[in-house]
Order: structure tokens, then C-alpha cells, then sequence
């Protein structure tokens, strides 16, 4: 039986700056140090299970810099990596995406003869083993950073080849709502052109979108952000070939794909919830968190060396008006640092507050009193669009009609809206009430 083995990775973003971590990262020492070398740690392991598994070739999808000035560190760091492959006796395939398009190379990086860096036209190439058709490999790179065109309707299979067929593209399939719309195309369109499997990139979430042909999305090597959340990596997929016929002389075979999730990234991102409900002393609360937090680490998998959490806290709680001071958060966020020190290193890298007080808050529905008027008008405006339309339109309305600031705020969907609606009536109750 015919077997074709291979690494897909994609969405490496190599030497991106981490978003969203200015207290973390003028903490310096180790945590400074890790992730500025995370995405080139996932680098150095993709390279090292290339040696280990010895798959037939690699694909990069796309992406693999993070900005289209790509930085010489990262270009030499994969050059050297690519080096180390073609002593192992792998081919590596790349495509470039709209962070690292094809007009942003730099000229003065030789690649070793084992590279093969996809044009701005699809092209294929024939990798034989044994001196037999191995696999056909079919990439297309994108020419410039927003690339509109339709990509996966240039590609078709290479009819004078029964062999395995791979196609490489970096786009955003239909139905992925949370990725930029570069090179968009539909499920039908990459069905289309007759390949046995599909190596994408661009969505940073792990997807298998279809099994035959076999579809997928590696996601990215490192999570780059608190919405990249659990461990980030590459697939290693194993493709079989299947005769359609039982006759022996059949040529024309289906491949069967069985993908591996390999993890890659060193920086683990992780979003926990912890509930309060009923907690009336702060210690209490500070043991919650180192609770919650030590279970999160015990649950990484093997290669976390960090783990950045948000922790949401919620329930009811006598402390609701203490623990959204924000100088107490920083005192619990401080206390916390000892768990740097474990296995996996823990930080927090922010606490988000979901609590209410103790009290009820239905029992201030039937005072005769500004707070009550206050809170019966809150409850309208939840259980009526046009309530709410009546009254937020009116008041949102100096925000998003401004000139400047319209160019920079974006509309709050339904949720983001009721999230307003909650935190207002919970300020209010804090505000409005004789304590």
C-alpha cells in the first residue's frame, strides 16, 4: 500500500511582538525572554520533529513572518533550520500569505537546494521516491498583502500522475468568520480541483474541514494572543492510497488522510473560570486563584514552559465592590508571582471581573427611589430591543457620529451591548445606594 507522510504547518508569524502584555513584559527576566523567543522555540521543535519523524516533506502555508518587512533574524533562523533538513533528507514547500507576500522577500537569502518557495501563479512539482511518483505538490503565494483573487480556482490536478496530489494555500474558506477575508474561496472551490488533500493557512484555529478530500487548517505554531487559547502546533499527516477498484490493475485511488496533532508552541494561552459565589474574605479568595491556577497548569500537556491566563470571576460576593478596585486586583495579581517559579512558570495576565454583590438585586425592583427607577428602566431596556435602542441610541450616539472617533471605534454587537447594560446597572447600584 502506497503511503505519503508529511509535516503541515502554517501561521508561524516568526518574531511577532505579544499583544496585550506591557505589565508582563516589563517584568523582564524570564518571562520577557521566552516570549520574544516563543515563536522561534516552535520553529526549532517543527525542525527537530522533522528529524525525528522523517516525513516525505514539509509545507509552510503561509504566514510564516509576521510582518511583511520581514526581520533578517527570522529569514536566517529558518534558512538555517531548512539547512538542517535537507541534511535529513527533507523537502520543505512554502507559501507565502498576506503578512510575508512575495513582494517583501529579501534577495539576499540563498535557500538551500531542499526549498521550494511557490510563485505568484500555482505551480506543481513532483517529488519521486525510489525513483517512482511519490507526490505531486501544488502551492501558490500570495503577490502582494491583500490579495483578493480567488486562489484555489487556479489550481487543478495534474492528470498525467496517479500518485498522491497536495495542494498548499494560504486563504480564508467560507464560513470562517473570524478571519480577514484574504484569498477567500468556498469548500467547493478547493473540492474542485480534483486533489487528494489540501494543506491551508491563514485561520490560526485547528480545523479539519472535510475528510475526502482531506481539508485542513494546521492552525498556528504558537498561540500569539489571550484569544489563542490551548496548546498551538502542526499536523503530521499520513495519506493511504485505496483502490477505487478490486481490480489489479485499477490506477485510479483514493487516499485516505489520518492527521496527528504535534504540539509546537512553548506559551501556552488559557482562559479559566472561577466562581465566588458566596466567598466573604479576601484570603479565601486568593487560595481560589492559586486553586484554579494550579490546576490549569497541572492540565498543560507535556512542552508548556509558560502559562498566560485571564481568570473570569464571577458568582455573588460580599467583596464585588473590593475586588473591581482596581489597585486590589494589582495586590491579588502580585501575590500571585510565586507560581512563575513552577512547572509549567503561571502568570496572570489580567483578572476580569463578573461578580455581583451579595444582595439580590431583585429587591431594589420595588423601591420607590432613584436606584429602583434606575434598575426597572435597565430591566425594560434587557428585554426590549427598541427600549434599549431608545435609550443607548441617544446616548452612543456623540461616540460613533464623531468624526475622528468614528474611524476608530467599532460598533458593539448585541452581547458587547448587554455586557454594557449589566456592568452600568451594577455601577449604579454601587453609586446609587445608602450603604
Amino acid at each position: 500500500m502506497d503511503v505519503v507522510r508529511y509535516i503541515h504547518a502554517a501561521d508561524l508569524h516568526l518574531d511577532t511582538p505579544f499583544r496585550g502584555l506591557s505589565r508582563e513584559t516589563a517584568q523582564g527576566g524570564h518571562l520577557s525572554k521566552l516570549l520574544h523567543e516563543a515563536t522561534f522555540k516552535a520553529l526549532d521543535r517543527l525542525f527537530r520533529l522533522c528529524e525525528t519523524e522523517k516525513p516525505d516533506f514539509l509545507v509552510l502555508a503561509g504566514d510564516v513572518y509576521n510582518e511583511e518587512d520581514r526581520s533578517v533574524k527570522a529569514q536566517l533562523r529558518l534558512r538555517d533550520g531548512c539547512l538542517r533538513l535537507r541534511d535529513a533528507g527533507v523537502r520543505v514547500f512554502i507559501a507565502h500569505g498576506n503578512h510575508d507576500p512575495l513582494n517583501s522577500l529579501l534577495a539576499s537569502i540563498r535557500w538551500p537546494d531542499n526549498v521550494t518557495i511557490f510563485g505568484p501563479e500555482v505551480e506543481r512539482h513532483l517529488i519521486e521516491k525510489d525513483g517512482k511518483p511519490l507526490a505531486v505538490i501544488h502551492g501558490i503565494s500570495h503577490a502582494k498583502i491583500r490579495e483578493g483573487r480567488n486562489l484555489a480556482r487556479l489550481f487543478r490536478r495534474d492528470a498525467e500522475q496517479t500518485c498522491f496530489q497536495l495542494g498548499v494555500l494560504h486563504c480564508t474558506v467560507e464560513g470562517e468568520s473570524k478571519a480577514d477575508r484574504y484569498a477567500p474561496c468556498s469548500l467547493d472551490d478547493l473540492k474542485s480541483a480534483g486533489l487528494d488533500a489540501w494543506a491551508l493557512g491563514h485561520v490560526h484555529e485547528r480545523r479539519i474541514l472535510c475528510d475526502e478530500p482531506f481539508i485542513a487548517y494546521s492552525g498556528n505554531s504558537q498561540g500569539l494572543h489571550i484569544n489563542e487559547t490551548g496548546p498551538r502546533g502542526c499536523l503530521l499527516v499520513t495519506a493511504r492510497a485505496e483502490n477505487f477498484d478490486a481490480e489489479p490493475s485499477a490506477t485510479q485511488c483514493a487516499w485516505r488522510c489520518n492527521a496527528e496533532f504535534m504540539r509546537l508552541g512553548p506559551v501556552q494561552w488559557a482562559t479559566l473560570d472561577l466562581d465566588l459565589n458566596g466567598t466573604d474574605q479576601i484570603d479565601q479568595v486568593e487560595n481560589h486563584l492559586v486553586q484554579c491556577l494550579d490546576q490549569a497548569a497541572s492540565d498543560t500537556d507535556p512542552g508548556c514552559e509558560a502559562l498566560l491566563a485571564r481568570v473570569n470571576l464571577h458568582g455573588r460576593t460580599a467583596l464585588d465592590a473590593v475586588l473591581r478596585d482596581a489597585s486590589n486586583q494589582e495586590d491579588l495579581l502580585e501575590r500571585l508571582g510565586h507560581l512563575a517559579s513552577g512547572t509549567p512558570g503561571v502568570w496572570v495576565k489580567d483578572l476580569r471581573m463578573d461578580t455581583s454583590p451579595a444582595t439580590d438585586p431583585a429587591q431594589y425592583l420595588q423601591r420607590e427611589d432613584l436606584l429602583g427607577e434606575t434598575l426597572r428602566m435597565a430591566r425594560r431596556m434587557g428585554e426590549s430591543h427598541e427600549a434599549f435602542q431608545e435609550v443607548a441610541g441617544p446616548a452612543l450616539a456623540p461616540l460613533f457620529t464623531h468624526g475622528q472617533l468614528r474611524k476608530i471605534l467599532a460598533q458593539p454587537d448585541d452581547a458587547q451591548m448587554q455586557a454594557l447594560l449589566e456592568e452600568a446597572q451594577r455601577l449604579c447600584t454601587d453609586l446609587l445606594e445608602v450603604r
